[in-house]
């Protein structure tokens, strides 16, 4: 080990600069009201249950660790004291000593370094000297007892004092916190807030961190600053071990999400709470809980609410906060759908006699409507939104449809699709014996489709997929049909544009290496051939990929071979003969380019730095903000597909987004867009007569004359409703519509 000298040691520290502190790492400075911080990496054993620091002023230098147990001094020199605090002796023989070791050589004492790792510290008679404590600064016990006894304005005095004056004391980070609450008293938050927040930075190993940090949190809640509170106090229970600093913390923390509005967060800090109180708090938390459930919070929380405690406490006090606010709106879909689900969770549940009264009252009512539709969709699990979604879309419809035939002609029933395939089927075959609905909506996923695909021809009832891409659900049954906007619908609008509309016909396609990939590219393919056109290449690519360049080089390369041309650049100065440089011509007309916008974005670079300056054509999942946000110029004139686009120019599209928006807050989702058409559907066949399954599914059948967004449509022969898709292209840096 390298000697170091203590004035060296203090003039490289004071080098480095301000820092946070690290006992496993540095050495904290103080040097004339400086800090700084020396790196103590010689060490070749650190304390992991002490924190340490080195102070010094003047001549005068502080090196500590920190633990509760005895204190060591030592003086010699420059050195008046070293002050040494313990876990245990024990610790300090195994873990300290070779860290102290390191510090003594660093202050200039490598004789005193080099004391064996078991040697008892406390019985050498020097350097160091056990004592029972050190003295306390008179000024903290004087300020104590002034704010003891209220004299806010004596104990300031003295405290501004200490701060003017520059003086040093062992006990600064005391006296930093007592001034910190002198001002706090006063009411002075904003001016304790500072001080609260230089302690934690300069005394990082003090014993008022966590007051300071508890303290310092509640002012910020007081100063309705919830995001700075929950960080501090956040660090305050990560750093500390004291059980009263971790309820106290949690406390605080749950006013702070309150204050934020995040009550889901702040019934977490209650549970916290309440598995390390008595009998007595656990039932003020309770009344606690309940009282956010009850009166802080709406719909969409209470859902979330349910969805983090699907079958405990709180989620039942979530639930039937849900069943009693639909109930009071009205809402028999909502109402019902919340009903079933309780008694499903908790079917032991004291209000479980009261849910299966109300559940009687709202089956009465459901089927005393002339007409009944079913809805089995996903409201639970990870698929919960896009089921919500769906269910937000035939709401909307249904509405419009009772202001037509009246309130009393249609009724719905729902059901939750998220079940086990068995328990599906069952739930299924009993909706259609107790309700006898015209017509289903649903399931969203191809697979329960399957699960369920024998019920529609055995009950006679058409079943409608709002978003299962299955391009032939006819394969099931003569009762099943879909509104989904399938890959190949979606492929064969876009092929028939590029073609037809935009005069393409040879194409290269670089898709990426997915099941979902695979099947757009086969299917483009294959209809690009169809149509009369054709496909020079085809490559694939992995999900957020860096580099394709040996893809594109593929496709450059066979391009090369059929229509591509190398040709001389042009120039606005004449070029000298076998001097010009030649460019890469593509001989097709557009790339097939489907996948996730950011890796769109990318590739779209990396094509047109590879002379692949084409029109791009991709899929609806180009629809997204960040295809916007991450493309260039290089996706200019690229052009894609979708069922909805929000900033359509047509009136009914129109019309629909803002009647969603009012109705729920948020915009519409293609889910919400192609189960709303489903219903209308539906409606339109009652509109026509249909007073039965069989009746309606005859409708489907023969009618071209649905209504649906984007005007009128018919099913095609493998049952999926030929609706429109809108071709989004993108023009500096926005969607328009151009179809």
């Amino acid at each position: 080990m390298t000697d170091v000298t203590g004035r060296e040691c203090s003039k490289k520290s004071v080098q480095q600069g301000r820092s946070h502190f690290d006992a496993r790492s540095v050495l904290l400075v103080r040097e004339h009201g400086k800090l700084a911080t020396m790196s103590v990496r010689a060490a070749s054993a650190k304390p992991e249950n002490a924190a340490g620091g080195f102070f010094q002023h003047s001549q005068e230098v502080f090196l500590t660790v920190e633990g509760p147990g005895r204190i060591y001094q030592m003086r010699k020199k420059y050195i008046l004291t070293t002050l040494v605090m313990l876990h245990t002796q024990h610790l300090f023989r195994l873990h300290i000593l070779p860290w102290f070791a390191v510090v003594l050589c660093v202050l200039g004492f490598p004789q005193l370094a080099s004391a064996q790792r078991d040697q008892p510290i406390q019985e050498e008679p020097a350097p160091l000297v056990a004592t029972e404590m050190a003295p306390k600064d008179e000024r903290v016990e004087r300020v104590e007892m002034l704010l003891n006894q209220e004299q806010i304005d004596q104990a300031l005095v003295i405290l501004e004092d200490f701060v003017e004056s520059g003086s040093t004391s062992p006990q600064a980070d005391a006296l930093t916190f007592l001034h910190a609450q002198a001002l706090q008293a006063k009411g002075d938050t904003k001016q304790a807030i500072i001080i609260l927040e230089q302690l934690l930075e300069e005394y990082p190993i003090s014993s008022f961190m966590d007051e300071a940090g508890l303290l310092l949190g509640r002012l910020y809640i007081e100063s309705q600053e919830a995001n700075r509170a929950i960080i501090v106090l956040t660090n305050a229970l990560n750093r500390s071990s004291n059980s009263s600093t971790h309820m106290n913390g949690l406390h605080l923390l749950r006013q702070a999400y309150e204050l934020k509005g995040e009550f889901t967060k702040a019934v977490q800090m209650a549970l916290k709470q309440m598995n390390a109180t008595g009998e007595h708090e656990r039932r003020e938390l309770l009344d606690y809980i309940q009282g956010l459930i009850l009166q802080r919070m709406d719909e969409r929380t209470l859902g979330n609410m349910l969805e983090t405690y699907t079958t405990t406490f709180p989620g039942d006090v979530a639930l039937i906060r849900l069943i009693e606010l639909h109930t009071a709106q009205g809402d028999e879909v909502l109402a019902e759908r919340d009903i079933r689900a309780f008694l499903y969770r908790f079917p032991n549940h004291p209000y479980a006699q009261t849910a299966v009264a109300l559940m009687q009252s709202f089956i009465s009512k459901i089927k005393a409507h002339q007409y009944v539709i079913a809805a089995v969709l996903p409201f639970s699990g990870k698929m919960k939104p896009f089921g919500t979604d769906a269910l937000n879309g035939i709401r909307l419809a249904m509405q419009e449809g009772r202001a037509e035939f009246g309130s009393n002609t249609l009724g719905i029933v729902v059901k939750d699709s998220a079940l086990p395939p068995a328990q599906l089927h069952h739930v299924v075959e009993q909706v259609m014996r107790e309700f006898e609905p015209i017509a289903l909506i649903g399931p969203l996923l191809a697979q329960q489709v399957k699960t369920v695909a024998d019920l529609p021809d055995w009950a006679e009832i058409p079943f409608i997929t709002p978003t299962a891409s299955i391009s032939d659900v006819k394969q099931f049954g003569r009762y099943w049909f879909s509104t989904a906007l399938t890959s190949r619908l979606q492929m064969t609008k876009l092929v028939e544009h590029a073609i037809r509309t935009l005069g393409f016909s040879r194409f290269c396609v670089l898709a990426p290496d997915s099941s979902y990939g695979k099947e757009l590219a086969n299917i483009f393919q294959e209809i690009v051939v169809r149509h009369g056109g054709e496909v020079i290449a085809a490559e694939t690519f992995q999900r957020a990929t860096t580099d394709a360049s040996t893809q594109i080089k593929r496709l450059k390369n066979k391009d090369l071979s059929l229509y591509g041309e190398m040709l001389p650049m042009e120039t606005a100065e004449p070029v000298k003969e076998g001097e010009e440089q030649l460019v890469y011509t593509p001989g097709f007309d557009a790339v097939f380019l489907p996948g996730h916008p950011t890796d769109v974005a990318f590739l779209s670079a990396q094509l047109a730095y590879f002379d692949i300056k084409v029109p791009l054509l991709g899929s609806n999942t180009w629809n997204h903000p960040d295809l916007l946000k991450w493309g260039r110029s290089t996706l200019n004139g690229s052009t894609f597909g979708d069922a909805l686009f929000l900033q359509s120019t047509d009136p009914e599209v129109q019309g629909f987004v803002q009647k969603y928006r009012e109705q729920f807050q948020e915009d519409p989702s293609i889910f919400a867009v192609q189960a709303y058409d489903a219903m209308r559907v539906i409606l339109a066949t009652i509109k026509h007569g249909a007073t039965t399954g069989p009746e309606v599914r005859d409708q489907l059948f023969i009618r071209h004359d649905f209504p649906i967004l984007g005007g009128l449509t018919s099913f095609g022969g493998g049952g999926v409703l030929d609706r429109k898709v809108y071709m989004i292209q993108v023009a500096n840096g926005r969607f328009i519509q151009i179809n």
